[in-house]
């Protein structure tokens, strides 16, 4: 299910489904732990008497407003007209939903709204408790260090009216929602163990007459403070937080403009902050928020691939938002191993996440690493520097970091000068890959380039000349004239020569110049062995299975948001802005009607496959159109 809105703070992280419910809510100090799994917060109402649960049929907008993260969607009921802002507040952990009635009748009409809340605290449902608080007219869950307040306010001063705690999901129960559609709830005030509750809220609206409120949910550690910041919360500060929130996030995002079409510089500003909120308050940047991929695999994309957030990084820092960048790099240099190597994926707090990658391959031991991972997060501190020129901020980081990663690239090679093998990109295969080759190349240039600037020319002349003998060593183990074109990795010491749209790191990263002649002959290949003829958009590689939709040999495999926006990016590169726009314009076409990019576009219907948002892809869409709009406005275009 494509979660359409993602709001939050760097603590707190809300999205919704395309019914307008939300199904994820993570919660903590480093905003680590999902409250809510994908088990969906009903929203409904009843205009006298006749109920209904919220829903897209219903729904007319459901985007962002102005570009912020404050959402807008509008629906009716009968007369009754509904805007809806959603918001997370940039200072107190509340997230709120603003709402605006208006009765377009000709009579006065009685409303009731339903807010249901559906927590599974800390992942799961065992334990819970949930409880009517009267003095506060609120309803609280918790369990352990997680407390969660549920109460509304209307800018007259009153509350909710109407309540129910209850059982849900076993012995029969479905739910108190179920309570809801009468109209009417049982005012049971607490229960225990799988536990859920709904409020509801009475508006009364005369012919013409538009009145607001707020619902709210409020997230704290503790209950002392907990019931403090409730005590605060009245109609006016509500509004405060929704001006406030809207006020800071349109500040934040005009700090990169580009002159491009309104679509296109509204996901380029959509996609900096849902960048922004997978990112927490350690720096660490993750790759989804979407747990419906747990209903598949029993795992999940809420963890930190040093790949898809060094690239993440770069995107921040091409967007100005120099203290975001920097701050990964801290979570970088926090996580990073005493050999010099990122492993596989990390956890929101820098602790190692679950990983397939094997330590030992045919009896031989290996390095659980897919090696470009670590040489990304190099390259993206090399392109922090190239656009801040913070000197000051490397100091530190040039030892800890920079020269301990890149004396851990120099080292692990072959003898031919190329790296050792590791796992792909893909996160498939075993061997020596192209996109590793070309990161690693990057990186330790850019370590180079770093002891330079550090007046170590010595260790700088050592990183460059692995740099160079890598590069020759690719050319002579990796391409073949009578194929024409680089083969994508080598396995078992034999060349593997299946197209894959990882060949265009050769020029993403500089290695190659995108006008060398077998540059150009890899790219054409990929575009014509990998662009899927029924919905556009390119595949991966040729005979992709992962998330295919149904076996079929016209299809080469799903096409991906970052696979199209690196055929893009080649076109820009070579001056082609014609063909980087109608690419770029592809994944705008692809997008949610809010703006959210998935990972794969399913290659029959053009709907989204897999998680959404991926991070990779709105940091791809970033890079992509800011390199675009550079190449214009530097008269690079032909």
């Amino acid at each position: 299910m494509v979660r359409y809105l993602p709001i939050g703070n760097n603590r707190l992280l809300l999205s919704f489904d395309r019914d307008y419910r939300i199904v994820d809510l993570y919660y903590a100090h480093d905003q680590a732990e999902n409250h809510a799994v994908g088990h969906p917060f009903r929203y409904g109402l009843s205009v006298d008497g006749s109920f209904k649960w919220v829903g897209h049929e219903i729904i007319s907008n459901m985007d962002y407003l102005d570009d912020t993260m404050v959402t807008e969607v509008k629906f009716s009921s009968g007369p009754i007209g509904i805007i809806n802002n959603d918001f997370v507040d940039i200072y107190d952990d509340v997230y709120s939903k603003k709402i605006a009635l208006t009765n377009n009748g000709n009579a006065s009409l009685e409303v009731k709204l339903f807010f249901h809340q559906d927590f599974y605290i800390y992942g799961n449902d065992i334990g819970d408790t949930a409880f009517y608080e009267p003095h506060l007219n609120s309803v609280i869950h918790y369990k352990n260090r997680r407390l969660f307040l549920v109460s509304t306010i209307d800018q007259y001063g009153n509350s909710i009216d109407q309540y129910a705690v209850g059982i849900k999901g076993f012995d029969g129960y479905e739910g108190t929602w179920k309570d809801a559609e009468d109209g009417k709830l049982s005012f049971n005030a607490v229960a225990i163990g799988s536990v859920d509750s709904v409020v509801g809220h009475t508006i009364f609206l005369l012919p013409g007459e538009t009145k607001e409120m707020y619902y709210f949910i409020i997230a704290q550690e503790d209950l002392d403070s907990l019931l403090s910041l409730r005590r605060k919360i009245n109609f006016n500060l509500l509004r405060d937080m929704f001006k406030r929130t809207k006020n800071y996030w349109t500040v934040w995002n005009e700090k990169r403009n580009i002159s491009a079409e309104q679509d296109m510089l509204s996901l380029f500003r959509k996609s900096q902050f849902i960048i922004k909120i997978h990112m927490n308050n350690k720096g660490a940047i993750m790759a989804s928020s979407d747990s419906d991929i747990l209903k598949r695999s029993k795992d999940g994309y809420y963890y930190v691939w040093p790949r898809d957030a060094s690239i993440a990084a770069y995107a921040l820092t091409k967007t100005y938002h120099f203290s975001a960048a920097r701050r990964f790099f801290e979570y970088a240099l926090s996580t990073i191993s005493d050999g010099g190597y990122f492993y596989h994926k990390y956890l929101p707090d820098g602790n190692m996440a679950s990983s397939w990658i094997p330590r030992i391959i045919g009896g031989r031991p290996i390095l659980p690493i897919q090696e470009d991972e670590t040489a990304l997060v190099i390259w993206s501190l090399w392109q922090y520097y190239l656009k801040s020129l913070d000197v000051e901020y490397f100091f530190p980081l040039y030892e800890r970091l920079i020269k301990r990663a890149a004396d851990f690239m120099s080292s692990f090679v072959n003898d031919d000068g190329l790296p050792k093998e590791s796992y792909d990109l893909w996160e498939e295969r075993f061997g020596i890959h192209t996109y590793t080759v070309a990161t690693v190349y990057a990186a330790l240039v850019a370590a180079s380039n770093f002891a330079r600037i550090f007046k170590e020319d010595d260790v700088s002349e050592k990183y460059l000349d692995a740099a160079r003998r890598m590069a020759s060593a690719y050319d002579s183990f990796f391409y073949l004239p009578e194929k024409g074109y680089y083969a994508r990795a080598i396995i078992n010491g034999k060349p593997d020569f299946t197209v894959d749209s990882q060949n265009m790191a050769l020029f993403l990263f500089g290695m190659k110049d995108p006008s060398d002649p077998r540059v150009k002959a890899n790219v054409d290949v990929i575009m014509n062995k990998l662009w899927v003829k029924s919905t556009g958009g390119l595949a991966r590689y040729e005979g992709d299975m992962y998330q295919r939709i149904r076996d079929d040999r016209e299809v080469p495999g799903n096409p991906w948001i970052i696979t199209t926006l690196w055929a893009s990016r080649y076109y820009t590169h070579i001056g082609d802005c014609n063909s980087a726009l109608s690419l770029i314009k592809w994944v705008l076409n692809h997008s949610q009607r809010s703006g959210v990019l998935s990972e794969q576009i399913n290659p029959y219907d053009g709907g989204p496959v897999s998680v959404s948002p991926l991070v990779w892809s709105h940091a791809e869409y970033i890079i992509s159109v800011d390199e675009l709009y550079e190449a214009k406005n530097n008269g690079k275009c032909k």
